[in-house]
């Protein structure tokens, strides 16, 4: 089983691998990856391995949805403004990735596509942190917000004016680690040869330790999979 310490140790190693000094051939990617699971902002480099085929390695952070979140808006308080009805904990995913892509279709020039077929793996790391909602509170002189922590058996929803603002929680989380697969295609194009856009299509597995409690009497999962869109800039040297 995986343990935080062997998170952190692989996160370090990655991190250190990726910001080594610039080697000839190499590539740089900064992009977004998006599924019906969430967003993630990637950096990626990637280094020739052998003909046809080039090692990645990448960092990624995003978050992580339950397909059961759905935005309301309490509309008994005026100007209220949207929170997700259940969902008591937020699920925030760092990622780090090894793997391999290989050329099918080779860009020559800057009028033509580059296609790309990649596989990674890796560890994810979560972190769950509560979610507080702003509760209304009324006295004999005023009405005033405070945030709360989100327990829908103790608030109720009339009270709620939405979600707290961002910070509320963060220091309240726990970590929980587990390992994560991708597979997919990359299609690569640009007006110059070393400056170039991509983009990107496949499916993405994440698999933790223990489920994650994101929705309050939903069932909590371990295992999260989708497929996922990206889009990079990207520089070869």
């Amino acid at each position: 089983m995986f343990t935080l310490k062997h998170c952190s140790l692989f996160l370090l190693i990655l991190i250190s691998a990726v910001s080594s000094p610039a080697q000839s051939g190499r590539e740089f990617d900064l992009g977004i990856t998006a599924s019906g699971k969430g967003i993630g902002f990637f950096f990626t480099t990637v280094k020739p391995y052998r003909e046809g085929s080039k090692m990645l390695r990448s960092v990624e952070l995003g978050n992580l949805r339950h397909p059961k979140e759905i935005d309301v808006i309490n509309t008994a308080i005026p100007n209220s403004s949207a929170y997700v009805f259940g969902k008591v904990n937020r699920a925030y995913v760092l990622r780090g990735l090894v793997g391999f892509k290989h050329m099918i279709a080779e860009r020559k020039d800057r009028k033509s596509i580059g296609i790309q077929a990649q596989v990674l793996s890796g560890l994810s790391l979560a972190y769950m942190a509560p979610v507080y909602v702003d509760l209304l509170y009324v006295d004999n002189t005023s009405a005033y917000y405070r945030p709360t922590r989100y327990n829908p058996e103790l608030i109720p929803q009339f009270l709620i004016g939405g979600r707290s603002n961002f910070n509320y929680g963060l220091n309240e989380g726990q970590l929980i680690p587990g390992i994560h697969l991708r597979a997919g295609l990359l299609a690569r194009w640009g007006n110059f040869r070393n400056d170039y856009k991509q983009i990107g299509c496949g499916i993405m597995l994440d698999a933790f330790s223990k489920s994650l409690p994101i929705m309050y009497r939903q069932e909590h999962k371990s295992v999260y999979s989708s497929f996922y869109l990206s889009f990079a800039l990207g520089y070869s040297d």
